[in-house]
């Protein structure tokens, strides 16, 4: 059982830009992961199925709880520069290069760029509130609000669809499932 993450939520709203609120995006990009593997091997629990707030380390907490095998947070992207566009996936920088936050970044990361045909913007490092659990954990970027084609591709349900493919194809081959 793996816990995905549909970032911010409620009273955060996440980036917002021409009326579009993250959250949102998040959240419908989250809830079609989880309608994918359903029946499948991976079973998806969700840390928010619809728009609360839910506080960052609980979110980590509640995946703890239930056992997961990791944890992933589904969020868009915004920059002052409305050219910048494309997907990146984070891991916390306390995290050693063996960790296995590493690997499923990297897997994620491939899967969705291969889907979506996205610009791969690679994975990346920062300080997360996910140095709070030992779970393999990661934050994918799925695409840049601030850049208006991007938006327009992020409100496309399609579109979240091959972004949904390419997060449960990366988690499916983190966790072996994938025939590879």
């Amino acid at each position: 059982m793996v816990v995905i993450d549909p970032g911010h939520g409620g009273r955060d709203p996440g980036a917002t830009v021409a009326g579009v609120e993250e959250k949102d995006v998040n959240l419908a990009i989250a809830v079609r992961v989880k309608e994918l593997s359903a029946g499948g091997p991976v079973e998806v629990v969700l840390t928010r199925s619809s728009d609360r707030y839910v506080g960052l380390v609980e979110r980590l907490r509640f995946a703890e709880s239930l056992g997961a095998a990791l944890y992933l947070s589904i969020h868009a992207n915004a920059c002052s520069d409305p050219r910048v566009r494309g997907v990146e996936t984070y891991v916390d920088n306390t995290r050693s290069r063996g960790d296995p936050s590493w690997r499923l970044a990297r897997l994620v990361q491939e899967a969705v760029c291969r889907r979506t045909g996205a610009p791969d913007r690679g994975v990346r490092t920062q300080l997360l509130y996910l140095r709070h659990t030992r779970l393999p954990a990661v934050l994918v970027e799925t695409g840049y609000l601030t850049n208006p084609g991007e938006r327009a591709r992020l409100l496309d349900p399609a579109y979240r669809e091959r972004i949904a493919r390419g997060i449960l194809e990366g988690i499916k081959a983190f966790l072996g499932l994938d025939g590879r």
